[in-house]
């Protein structure tokens, strides 16, 4: 790896040089995904696929391809808690969120792929255990935040129908309410409701589905009460987490510049299961 080439090609708005191999290029953009150096990772391998992706400069044969590739990506050493692959798990799920939000605008991937890229992403959420944001000396990790990102465009795909919808909310609420979470701190909740209100912008969801996914928070997942559950270390971690989430997506609700048809309907389900598992602060 050059990097003063690729600083180069940074510095020229990650435009690659005239007559350069593209194919051979993104290769070693693709391996740099996986780099504990934060700026080789992010501000060059990340920056320039995503621009490359977005600027139109890869045929649709090409970005199935680096989606497949992204998708396996999403299994090397997924498991791990505190180890340097989490980066190329975390920075393949963005690059796979960009590659669908330019499908979405000009669709030629199978829909099928998309279903099956979907699957493993929705799998991801759920498995991933390295819960890290900012790492010192390595840089951004942010996978929860990385994969509602990719979930979101998903969300946003016409081909993405409403059982995709469904089990992409689901995802979300598992999410949220995994046990033993730690709180977030990296804004993570604003990253899973705004993949949410892609969701919830979507005329496939009915208000049926919004009460049902909404009334998923009134708990903890494991069964009881909130108030008891809150009671241990673990227990309000996540309790903490569902508050947040929640809050967000109100306020994103309440204040998106493109607002849902059905908004006031949505934010009176998010608003009354808020004031459920809320204190005597929300009038109780």
């Amino acid at each position: 790896m050059d990097r003063d080439f690729w600083a180069a090609v940074r510095g020229q708005g990650y435009r690659p040089p005239e007559h350069a191999d593209l194919e051979a290029l993104t290769d070693e953009l693709l391996v740099m995904l996986g780099s504990p150096d934060g700026e080789l990772r992010d501000d060059i391998a990340y920056a320039t696929l995503a621009t490359w992706v977005s600027e139109g400069r890869y045929a649709a044969q090409a970005l199935g391809t680096m989606g497949g590739q992204m998708v396996k990506n999403l299994r090397v050493g997924l498991g791990d808690q505190a180890s340097d692959s989490v980066f190329l798990r975390a920075f393949s799920v963005l690059i796979l969120g960009e590659i669908v939000a330019v499908d979405a605008k000009d669709p030629h991937l199978p829909t099928a792929l998309l279903r099956a890229w979907r699957a493993e992403a929705v799998q991801y959420l759920r498995l991933e255990r390295d819960e890290r944001g900012y790492v010192p000396g390595r840089g951004w990790a942010h996978a929860a935040a990385h994969t509602a990102d990719c979930l979101g465009a998903m969300a946003a795909h016409p081909a993405t129908a409403a059982s995709g919808l469904r089990e992409i909310l689901a995802a979300v609420a598992d999410r949220i309410l995994r046990p033993g979470a730690q709180v977030f701190l990296h804004e993570e909740d604003e990253r899973l409701a705004f993949a949410s209100l892609a969701v919830l912008r979507r005329p496939e969801i009915a208000q049926g589905d919004v009460q049902a996914w909404c009334g998923r928070f009134a708990g903890p997942a494991e069964g009881g009460s909130w108030q008891v559950a809150s009671s241990q270390d673990q227990g309000a971690r996540v309790y903490i987490n569902v508050k947040t989430f929640l809050r967000s997506l109100y306020f994103q609700l309440l204040w998106t510049p493109d607002p849902l048809p059905q908004r006031d309907a949505v934010l009176e389900s998010v608003s009354r299961t808020i004031r459920m598992i809320g204190t005597t602060l929300y009038g109780q």
